[in-house]
């Protein structure tokens, strides 16, 4: 799959999710704003109570969302005989539409009433998917090869050294020039010490200033006389460069927390499947057994 048709199939993910949680409020916007008491009156409450054929499919359909999800992204990642089929950021992004939208119906399936049992279920779903969402951002600034597979810092070192190399070689930029670039990506003092917020804030702060950084990039360049056939290629590499510089600075620490992520992420998840078995058996018990 090339950038363009990875960006058009994630585009896809995000507008289809979106369609598919603004149309079922809109559709049933007037029933979830009502007070609890009055909803029995309501025209459409044999459907949409929570054991309702429409309310209890959204529930269906959105639990089988989040276990496909999860079991999809944990037998590519884990099963050997499945590691050759895709690119693992190919699944991990599917896997993150299925477990985001997949809540969404289970909270249109409770109606926005929920306690006891349930509620443990639906607050472990949604701390897994903020976590999933947390997690997948941290993991896009672990530093991959073509493959998908994690660089070292020495890798990274070398990569960035080999950008270097071609300013010199290829563009013959000089050294001053070079040096002047180098300082433009210059990660935070004691960004290796810092605590979770700071370090999210400083990540942030750094994918939403690209358009800055390519700016001062160019005002650099403009100084050096850079010929402008070449701006456009020697901006790249710069900017590259640059991330891979942060990245390199940021790496153990985002591996580190990247680690107590897993502590955290794995549990909910075990306790929400836990939950959602029994709340189906009960369910299935007393005979909410849905079209079947």
């Amino acid at each position: 799959m090339n950038q363009l048709s990875h960006r058009l199939f994630l585009s896809f993910l995000i507008l289809f999710g979106i369609l598919i949680a603004v149309a079922v409020l809109a559709r049933n916007v007037e029933y979830y704003f009502l007070p609890m008491e009055e909803r029995p009156f309501h025209e459409r409450y044999n459907d949409l109570k929570p054991s309702g054929i429409e309310s209890h499919g959204y529930g269906i359909i959105g639990t089988a969302m989040v276990t496909i999800g999860v079991i999809m992204y944990s037998s590519r990642k884990r099963v050997r005989a499945f590691r050759q089929i895709g690119k693992i950021k190919y699944f991990l992004e599917f896997h993150i539409f299925l477990c985001l939208i997949g809540p969404v119906l289970v909270l249109y399936h409770t109606t926005f009433k929920f306690g006891g049992l349930v509620a443990v279920s639906f607050w472990s779903m949604s701390a897994v998917a903020f976590s999933g969402v947390l997690g997948r951002y941290l993991y896009q600034h672990i530093p991959k090869n073509i493959e998908g597979n994690e660089l070292s810092a020495k890798e990274l070192e070398e990569k960035g050294k080999m950008m270097l190399d071609s300013l010199h070689s290829t563009y013959a930029l000089n050294e001053q020039a070079v040096k002047a670039l180098r300082e433009l990506g210059k990660p935070m003092a004691h960004i290796d010490e810092a605590g979770l917020f700071t370090l999210l804030w400083y990540l942030l702060i750094s994918d939403l200033s690209q358009k800055r950084r390519i700016m001062l990039i160019k005002n650099t360049l403009n100084k050096y006389s850079v010929d402008k056939h070449s701006m456009k290629k020697v901006v790249a590499i710069v900017n590259d460069h640059i991330v891979f510089q942060q990245r390199i600075a940021v790496l153990e620490k985002v591996q580190e927390i990247f680690h107590y992520w897993h502590v955290i992420h794995l549990p909910f998840s075990i306790i929400m499947f836990v939950v959602l078995l029994v709340h189906v058996g009960v369910a299935i018990t007393f005979g909410y057994t849905w079209i079947f």
